[in-house]
């Protein structure tokens, strides 16, 4: 976020400008969303639509779950040439609160081609992909693994550490299969993988990811009685 306002076309530096642009970043900072965005039309009346401005109004719009104006904020800060990743990324957020998932994969997918290197961002993706159709989420994640390759698990790349959250966030256990497939040593992803196994009574295939997971009591616990188990039939 800018640290300083947009200034007037005259180029004059303008002490009314500043003091809303100092209300509305204190404003954000202490999560009194309405101030802001009071605060940030303030300027947008004075000054027009500028990202600057619309960004962190679409923020404020954000935070109060005002779904519709702040796709309509960030679709003027896109038309405005607004740059910043965070902008389609919000976009995205957006069109998520009001369901229209389909639009909030191709926003998210903007943001990542604008540079997004959030975390965040790829969560999001993950988790509307899986809600959309888990398959879409899983196709997405070799995507991901092909064109930003990372040297192991520790600590996770950006893309990694989103689709960690995505996989502990998602409903089904599919997203927790993918990573543990690649290798994912978390040991709350690998316990989403297992434990499905274990209630499906596939005790193999439920070893199998119990052998990769890092240092875990109740996984070492289940590991020694499957294994016990498994030497018996």
């Amino acid at each position: 976020m800018a640290a300083s306002p947009p200034s007037p076309e005259s180029g004059a530096p303008d002490p009314a400008i500043q003091r809303w642009w100092d209300l509305a970043m204190a404003s954000l900072q202490a999560e009194h969303w309405s101030v802001a965005e009071g605060a940030l039309l303030r300027l947008i009346a004075q000054l027009g639509d500028q990202p600057t401005l619309l960004d962190p109004l679409g923020y404020s719009l954000l935070c109060q779950g005002r779904y519709a104006a702040t796709e309509a904020a960030m679709r003027r800060a896109l038309a405005c040439g607004g740059e910043s990743f965070w902008i389609p990324h919000k976009l995205g957020d957006a069109l998520r609160g009001q369901q229209r998932l389909v639009a909030a994969v191709a926003a998210y997918e903007q943001a990542l081609e604008q540079g997004s290197d959030s975390p965040i961002t790829v969560r999001n993706l993950l988790e509307v992909l899986d809600q959309l159709d888990p398959s879409r989420a899983i196709d997405r994640l070799e995507r991901f693994a092909l064109h930003a390759p990372a040297v192991g698990w520790s600590p996770p790349a950006p893309w990694q550490q989103g689709a960690i959250e995505a996989a502990l966030h998602s409903p089904g256990s599919e997203l927790a299969h993918g990573l543990c497939r690649r290798g994912c040593p978390d040991p709350a992803v690998r316990r989403r993988a297992w434990q499905e196994e274990l209630q499906g009574l596939r005790l193999c295939r439920a070893l199998g990811w119990l052998d990769g997971t890092q240092a875990d009591g109740q996984a070492a616990a289940v590991r020694q009685r499957l294994t016990g188990l498994i030497a018996l039939a």
